[in-house]
């Protein structure tokens, strides 16, 4: 049996590789590594992430949707100072949660890249109970098709 002992990386489907190195740097703060004709290169603490720029690029969620995402951990006495930055660089928050996350727990943000893909930042307090009640107000987002899912 395979037994993968972690995740290296993940990759992100974009239209522009320029606007979305600025926004990883600029607006989320991952350092940027390097790129070749396509694809760039992020470390986030001691973790990574491509970018990939593709001519045929569709967002994975409805406008303003959050469902499909990508998480980001932010330390807690950081997470409301990046709620403020975020709003001063007029980038949206699409949700905010801080009840509800049955499995990782603590407060979360949903907001979009500039190609419709879904981010969440998390100020993660730890793994939950999955035998925690379900949060009634998720079951009204998901059967809307906008709502986040963690």
């Amino acid at each position: 049996m395979i037994k993968p002992t972690g995740i290296l990386h993940f990759a992100i489907s974009v239209k522009d590789l320029e606007r979305t190195k600025k926004f990883y740097t600029e607006i989320l703060g991952c350092t940027y590594m390097r790129q070749n004709e396509d694809t760039a290169f992020f470390q986030v603490g001691e973790h990574f992430f491509v970018a990939t720029e593709m001519p045929g690029h569709v967002p994975p969620n409805p406008p303003g949707g959050s469902r499909l995402h990508h998480a980001f951990t932010i330390e807690g006495e950081s997470f409301d100072q990046a709620l403020e930055e975020l709003e001063e660089k007029g980038v949206k928050v699409l949700l905010y949660e801080d009840k509800g996350h049955r499995t990782f727990t603590g407060r979360h943000a949903y907001i979009q890249d500039p190609d419709g893909n879904a981010i969440e930042l998390i100020d993660f307090h730890g793994m939950g109970g999955g035998d925690a009640p379900a949060f009634q107000g998720r079951k009204r987002r998901q059967q809307a098709g906008t709502g986040a899912k963690s």
